[in-house]
């Protein structure tokens, strides 16, 4: 890459891809390369599609168009290889009629398995202790002396508080809607 084909957008961590209306690409930064495996590809003029595959192909052909036309910026979901990303595609626009699109890609939290593996194990723990905490307060019914009461009561407002920091936290996983 010469001085001269050096972009702002370069600098950037987050991958990022420019096309035209008919579906091109004209530019990518060097992110969107790495995140794509192609450094060193020529991808110049290629068709858009050619860089993901399945589903997502049919996806950034439709939100390409859709913004093209409307004008407007959209936001969808797509896979570039192992990772999820929230997409936002917005149009480029000169003297009011669209010339192309930028696609920005965030990648997902909850696009990583060890993270999704961990809220499932956090979960099966969470349930465990809450099935022992009942069984305890039912074993010991109304014959519990006042210190173990207050300590079963104790233990099980900090489980309803784990849980809902675990329901926080598969929100998060499940992204934005």
């Amino acid at each position: 890459m010469t001085a001269a084909s050096i972009s702002l957008l370069d600098f950037l961590d987050a991958p990022i891809l420019v096309g035209d209306p008919d579906g091109r690409v004209v530019y990518l930064n060097s992110a969107f390369e790495s995140a794509a495996g192609i450094s060193g590809t020529p991808v110049d003029r290629a068709p858009l599609a050619s860089l993901f595959d399945g589903g997502g192909r049919e996806a950034v052909l439709r939100v390409v168009a859709g913004v093209c036309k409307r004008g407007e910026s959209m936001r969808f979901r797509l896979r570039l290889g192992t990772v999820g990303y929230a997409a936002l595609a917005s149009p480029i626009k000169s003297d009011d009629a669209s010339v192309g699109v930028v696609i920005l890609l965030t990648e997902e939290l909850g696009s990583d398995p060890r993270l999704l593996a961990l809220h499932r194990g956090l979960q099966g723990t969470l349930d465990e202790v809450g099935r022992g905490l009942s069984e305890l307060a039912s074993a010991t019914g109304g014959v519990r002396a006042a210190r173990y009461r207050e300590a079963l009561d104790d233990s099980m407002r900090a489980l309803d508080e784990l849980r809902k920091h675990s329901e926080e936290i598969q929100h998060i996983l499940d992204g934005p809607k």
